[in-house]
């Protein structure tokens, strides 16, 4: 069965810390345990899941990174975690920075996940502690 991993790689380097500001995703396709495939995903400035979660309405607007089944990030807050929950995909929250090594991890797996943390401050539980947001 194949499993599409999205790893948050701003400079397309290392694990990026806010997934929600992210532009630039590491798509891992993961059949049998195997890396079948590696591309680079960039989103526009609008497609961030920041700006998606914070839409008014957006029940019918989709994202390309609702076609994944596991994101890993170096932060991410529990409000986005359960908003992806409800696309049915699953979010780990990671201390490892390269993206190879964290999909190494996940395949054999010996990746631990932390739970998040969320510090909000403005009512939108992303952990970006309000800044930037023009509700």
């Amino acid at each position: 069965m194949k499993t599409i991993v999205a790893v948050t790689a701003q400079n397309r380097k290392t694990i990026f810390e806010h997934a929600g500001k992210c532009r630039n995703f590491l798509i891992y396709t993961i059949d049998d345990n195997i890396i079948i495939n590696k591309n680079l995903l960039e989103l526009s400035e609008e497609e961030t899941l920041h700006n998606f979660f914070h839409q008014e309405n957006n029940s019918n607007v989709t994202s390309s990174l609702f076609d994944i089944d596991i994101l890993l990030t170096r932060g991410i807050g529990e409000g986005a975690i359960q908003k992806l929950a409800m696309q049915n995909v699953v979010c780990y929250k990671i201390e490892e920075t390269d993206p190879d090594t964290a999909i190494n991890k996940l395949i054999n797996g010996t990746l631990e996940a932390l739970a998040p943390v969320s510090h909000d401050k403005s009512g939108c539980n992303c952990n970006c502690g309000g800044k930037h947001h023009h509700h």
